[in-house]
């Protein structure tokens, strides 16, 4: 961040529709990129990656052991309370009065990482990573047009958990469904609001491609926009289709539609309307 005309590493391409970190690099807020380094021995608990989103994982130096269960796996391992556990090597999960469906789980995946490899995590899958060297790895959380629909789940899920958690609250509170996405914010580090504007911009950084054109000059730098032209006109459509799909249910949601909606702008059934004409001219 403190040098961003240093390019010191390159996504590879496979990773590179990654709307995440272009939204985030457009309201230059924060990002989801990170250098992990940790010394022989240390662990990552088990989890799953924010947003359920994609991740990546690549090694400079040192091995890494990953233990992945598929997605849905997590529900054999969640004790009588419905918490996960901290770490599924643990012998305590074997113990029935606490862990009562962990004999119907499957065996994790379990992946050795050697040094220049890279480790590919699919959305909802959790994952514990130990360290079997000291090691330094350059990781992503990323979203695209195809897991998009996933993270959109998550936070009707994560939504609805809120509004059981504070469900007694409902009627002397006037304001509660914005309590609820204040909430749900803070533990997810997003609201409703807040992913219609990251669907805004994905599209209208789209659009821009389809209108504009590829830029000659982005596709050779290390950037977001570089990102988006390289991957492509039919690349660009597909992401509008995908949007629109997604944004078509949020606006039919009744707990976004309970919102205070005129600060956003374009409202929401322009930006539609918008989207779909744009993908109309594109495919004539």
């Amino acid at each position: 961040r403190a040098f961003p005309e240093q390019d010191v590493y390159s996504t590879p391409v496979y990773f590179s529709s990654d709307w995440l970190n272009e939204y985030w690099d457009s309201v230059a807020v924060d990002d989801f990129r990170f250098v992990y380094m940790g010394p022989k021995g240390s662990w990552t608990p088990f989890h799953a990656d924010v947003f359920r989103s994609y991740s990546w994982s690549a090694n400079i130096c040192g091995r890494k052991k990953w233990l992945l269960y598929p997605a849905g796996q997590e529900e054999f391992l969640k004790d009588l309370h419905g918490n996960l556990p901290f770490d599924v090597t643990a012998p305590i999960l074997r113990d029935r009065k606490v862990y009562p469906r962990y004999s119907q789980s499957q065996p994790p995946l379990e992946i050795l990482q050697e040094a220049g490899e890279i480790v590919f995590i699919p959305s909802g899958w959790h994952h514990q990573v130990h360290n079997l060297e000291d090691t330094i790895s350059i990781n992503h959380n990323w979203v695209n047009g195809c897991n998009v629909s996933i993270m959109w789940c998550f936070l009707q899920d994560e939504l609805a958990a809120v509004q059981r958690e504070i469900s007694q609250w409902k009627d002397p509170l006037e304001d509660w469904n914005l309590q609820c996405q204040l909430i749900m914010k803070s533990c997810t580090g997003i609201d409703y609001k807040e992913f219609y504007n990251f669907l805004k911009v994905i599209a209208e950084n789209r659009i821009s491609v389809l209108e504009k054109g590829l830029d000659e000059e982005a596709s050779g730098r290390n950037t977001s926009k570089a990102a988006i032209s390289s991957l492509g006109m039919l690349h660009a459509v597909f992401d509008l289709q995908r949007t629109v799909k997604v944004l078509t249910s949020l606006n039919a949601n009744e707990d976004f539609r309970k919102l205070d909606l005129s600060s956003l702008s374009p409202a929401p059934e322009a930006l539609l309307h918008h989207l779909k004409a744009a993908i109309d001219t594109a495919l004539l």
